[in-house]
């Protein structure tokens, strides 16, 4: 058979739903296969960055490998920002390369450059298929890569000789993910650790996410009397109404964390990180780690322990298994030194979470005009169905104001993201999201310069009925940028000021867009656009200048 009629073959048996891309002449064998065999959905979008955000939005909603295809030359260039985001956020992708006819290798063909090359630290694997026979081995290499261990991006680049091969094809089977357990060992001097702990904490990393742990955490976290803080990227890994929840959180302090996180992880004498990598916002840019506390570090990676802090207790193992681990051998000694703490634990969470939110209160609820850009996110995000919904938030200010009240109830309805911090990612991804979970609905905030980057994927969801709701918080400026330059450098503006009118732009692509520009208008503009049938956008007009929680907060 035809190889590129074996690949979509294999796509179809690991599940992909979909495959987005761009054409190239190098792929145009694996456009036909799709066509030919109409198992596996093409989705056209209009830039090769978005073509790898959108794969990267499924993925991380669904938990399973995204797929994305780009040409040679620059629509390689055009993906790198895109891999490199996923790289650094462990999201499971296998992106097809293509590539020209090996036969005409190093004669100077068009757009001939070693990309492969360029990519080979920013995935987990790069390979170039060398005949058509190897394409089941090397996919069944690829998937089982991408979602096991610590996840990440596979790239396989297939020339075009290769994908127009007739071959004996060998058979190809579904893949899994390949996960390992604890060391009862460590396990057991975790116990003791816990047994003589007076205000023991769990920090939650995206890897609890990518593990499916939440069931686990909430059981460890009830049994045990153990309250539960958590990354922006695992943001929901622990239901956020649950009353041992503190919400966002970090260690020694996050930029990103609510008032109770930060009292408890300044007054924990434990603290047990599950799949954390205590990047720069989750630690303020690396406090120094309190002397007064222990530290128990959980990784399916071994590079990340004892990374950027010394613990005094390591453990390598998926998160999911760590936790069935822990209730399978504290259930006896554990679960009856701690018993009958939760309820004050509890209570403590409640008081403090209900006077970091009074604080608040006057920013949530104001009326000014413009906006302020913490009342468009509450109001907002305060009619939608948490249940029911995933929430994407995109780059600089826009990141801050929408995640740090609203509450995520499900493990994946809210996806947080932060490595590399891409701006453009969430309209795209928020596409791939919708197609995972055509019951959801999907809304994403972004700013007006993150929708720069990649509006015009609007009309790539009106094109192919994706509907999503796109809220961009216009404060006619790059916000992130203007708000240093207010701090550090006497307010002098230069180079940050937009313009636009961004719901006319939406229009015109074929979604609904609306503007809105007092409070008031909020909760009708959201209905008629959810009413929508297609894509929408609204489009909301706020301050130019309104401080991020970290310097703005009051605290607890």
């Amino acid at each position: 058979m035809r190889a590129a009629d074996a690949l979509v073959d294999i796509l179809k048996t690991e599940g992909v739903k979909f495959v987005s891309t761009l054409p190239g002449d190098d792929i145009l064998p694996i456009f036909d296969a799709l066509h030919e065999n109409g198992r596996v959905k093409l989705i056209l979008t209009r830039h090769e960055q978005a073509t790898v955000y959108i794969a990267d939005g499924y993925a991380r909603s669904t938990g399973e490998v995204g797929v994305a295809m780009v040409t040679k030359g620059p629509g390689r260039c055009n993906a790198f920002t895109a891999i490199v985001n996923a790289f650094t956020d462990c999201v499971p992708l296998v992106v097809i390369f293509g590539h020209s006819s090996r036969q005409h290798l190093a004669k100077g063909m068009l757009q001939e450059v070693p990309y492969l090359d360029t990519f080979q630290t920013m995935a987990k694997w790069t390979f170039s298929v060398p005949s058509a026979e190897r394409i089941p081995e090397v996919f069944r290499r690829a998937f089982t890569l991408a979602r096991s261990g610590r996840p990440g991006p596979v790239i396989i680049e297939v020339p075009q000789d290769i994908s127009m091969a007739q071959a004996e094809i060998p058979p190809y089977f579904k893949t899994r993910r390949v996960r390992f357990g604890p060391d009862p060992d460590d396990v057991d001097k975790l116990i003791e650790l816990l047994q003589g702990a007076k205000r023991p904490l769990i920090y939650v990393g995206r890897g609890a996410l990518w593990s499916g742990a939440t069931d686990a955490l909430v059981q460890v976290a009830e049994t045990y009397a153990l309250p539960v803080m958590a990354t922006l990227p695992a943001k929901g890994a622990m239901p956020e109404d649950h009353p041992l929840c503190l919400g966002l959180g970090g260690y020694p302090r996050a930029v990103y964390s609510t008032g109770q996180s930060r009292k408890f992880a300044e007054e924990a004498d434990l603290v047990i990180a599950l799949g954390c990598s205590f990047r720069q916002h989750a630690t303020s840019s690396w406090l120094p780690k309190p002397a007064h506390a222990k530290l128990v570090q959980v990784d399916i990676d071994a590079a990340e322990l004892h990374k950027n802090y010394p613990a005094d207790l390591v453990v390598l193992s998926d998160i999911q298994l760590f936790l069935r681990a822990l209730l399978s051998q504290g259930k006896e000694k554990l679960a009856v030194y701690r018993q009958g703490m939760a309820a004050d634990v509890a209570a403590e969470i409640k008081e403090l979470k209900n006077k970091w939110l009074a604080s608040w209160n006057p920013r949530l609820t104001s009326d000014e005009v413009p906006m302020n850009p913490y009342r468009a996110c509450w109001d907002l995000t305060h009619q939608l169905d948490a249940k029911k919904t995933i929430l994407l938030h995109d780059a600089g200010v826009t990141r801050a104001y929408v995640s740090h009240h609203y509450e995520a109830l499900n493990p994946l309805g809210f996806i947080g993201f932060g490595g590399t911090s891409a701006m453009g990612w969430s309209t795209p991804a928020a596409m791939g999201a919708k197609l995972g979970n055509p019951d959801k609905t999907v809304v994403n905030f972004t700013g007006d310069g993150s929708f720069g980057m990649t509006g015009m994927e609007i009309e790539t969801a009106a094109r192919n009925d994706i509907r999503t709701l796109t809220v961009i918080l216009n404060n006619e400026s790059l916000g992130a940028s203007r708000e240093t330059l207010h701090e550090r450098f006497k307010g002098h503006e230069i180079g940050i000021s937009l313009r636009g009118d961004y719901a006319g732009v939406a229009r015109a692509l074929g979604a609904f867009g609306e503007r809105i520009s007092r409070p008031q208008e909020l909760q009708p503009a959201l209905q008629r656009a959810l009413a929508h049938p297609g894509p929408a956008v609204l489009e909301i007009a706020v301050k130019p200048l309104e401080p991020r929680p970290w310097r703005s907060d009051t605290g607890v």
